[in-house]
This record gives structure tokens, C-alpha cells and sequence, in this order.
């Protein structure tokens, strides 16, 4: 899979997950469910950010044309990885938790706009699809290496 393709997945499974997140809004108690979510959304966010950062984001930095904007994502992600430390903090049912979680998602929103339709076109241009395969093959050996390392520390 080419490395937009990769990233475009897991920005529409993040969205998903913030959206379930948005659900406990409603709960009474803490409902170990949206924990399990939070949890899911706050690993899916930080793989995301280190195969954007390790792989494509300094693929990008070596054309004038995209380097101001992945100067400005990586700020983005320090914001969001700021916000996830918050949200940790708290049970996702407490008004406190979906104020956080609002500000990550319009963060995040806006952010997965730029990536889509100003980044990644840019990199399908400027890489090429070889290139582009590449970065998704050592995006997902990356992924497939961390969900190793976690399933051997959970034996």
C-alpha cells in the first residue's frame, strides 16, 4: 500500500474512534468500553505520528515546495500529543474529557485537511508511486514490528 493510503486509513480510524469517544458524553459512570476506545485511539494516534515522523515526514523535508508545511506538522503532533496526555487523565464520560477531545478533534480535523489535500497530493507528485510504496512498506513493517513487541510483553 503507498504511504498517502496508509495514513489516509488511519486518519478515518481515528475519526471513527473520536466519534465513539463522543458517545460517552451521555453515560452515567465510567463505562470500561470507552476506556478500551480512548486507549485504541491514544496507540492508533501515536504509531501514526512516529511513521509520519520517522518515514514520510523527513521524505518531505528534502523538497523546498512541502518543507514549511512538515515544519508546521510537526508542531501539530506535539499539540495533539499534549491533548492525548490530558485526556488520559480522565474518564471519557466527564464533561472535562469531550472539552479535550473537541479541541483534539477540530485539531486533528484540521490537520488530516491539510495532509489531504495539500501534503499528500504534493508527495504523489514530488515522490512518485515507487517511492511512495517504499515508505508505505517501511511504515507498515514499522506498525507490524510495535503490534510484535506488544503482543511478546503481553504473554
Amino acid at each position: 500500500m503507498i504511504a498517502t493510503e496508509l495514513l489516509k486509513n488511519d486518519h478515518k480510524e481515528a475519526m471513527s474512534l473520536i466519534e465513539e469517544l463522543e458517545a460517552a458524553d451521555d453515560q452515567v459512570g465510567t463505562d470500561p468500553t470507552f476506556t478500551e476506545t480512548f486507549n485504541r485511539l491514544n496507540e492508533l494516534l501515536q504509531m501514526h505520528t512516529r511513521i509520519e515522523e520517522e518515514v514520510f515526514y523527513p521524505a518531505m523535508k528534502e523538497f523546498d515546495e512541502s518543507r514549511d508545511l512538515v515544519r508546521e506538522f510537526y508542531k501539530e503532533h506535539k499539540e495533539v500529543d499534549r491533548l492525548l496526555a490530558q485526556l488520559s487523565t480522565m474518564a471519557p464520560n466527564v464533561e472535562e474529557f469531550q472539552e479535550t477531545l473537541s479541541e483534539m478533534r477540530e485539531d486533528i480535523e484540521h490537520h488530516v485537511d491539510e495532509e489531504e489535500n495539500e501534503l499528500f497530493p504534493m508527495a504523489e507528485r514530488l515522490c512518485g508511486e515507487s517511492k511512495l510504496q517504499e515508505m508505505g512498506r517501511q511504515m507498515q513493517q514499522i506498525k507490524d514490528g510495535s503490534r510484535a513487541q506488544v503482543a511478546g510483553w503481553r504473554r
